[in-house]
């Protein structure tokens, strides 16, 4: 389970990626991880990775209507990405 979780961690920073680079994107997508990102944050609230979390599916959300900074996205998409190969890898 906790794998699977990581695989959609990875997917949703590379997603981060693609926006800050403008790779256009079906916006189904997006609103699939940053809801996704938003249940698993409920889920795991005690952990700090799931501010992360909530910061990212706000951000992929806002993407979908304004251009966010690429620093930003970076920023958060390797925090995010790291999240996730911790969780495949431990």
């Amino acid at each position: 389970m906790v794998k699977i979780l990581g695989f959609f961690d990875i997917l949703a920073a590379l997603t981060l990626i693609g926006i800050a680079y403008n790779v256009p994107l079906a916006k189904g997508l997006i609103i699939a991880l940053a809801v996704y990102l938003f249940l698993k944050a409920i889920i795991f609230l005690i952990d700090i990775g799931s501010l992360f979390d909530i910061v990212g599916g706000i951000l992929l959300i806002l993407s979908l209507s304004m251009t966010l900074p690429p620093l930003l996205l970076f920023i958060l998409a390797g925090l995010i990405g790291l999240k996730g190969i911790l969780s495949l890898f431990a």
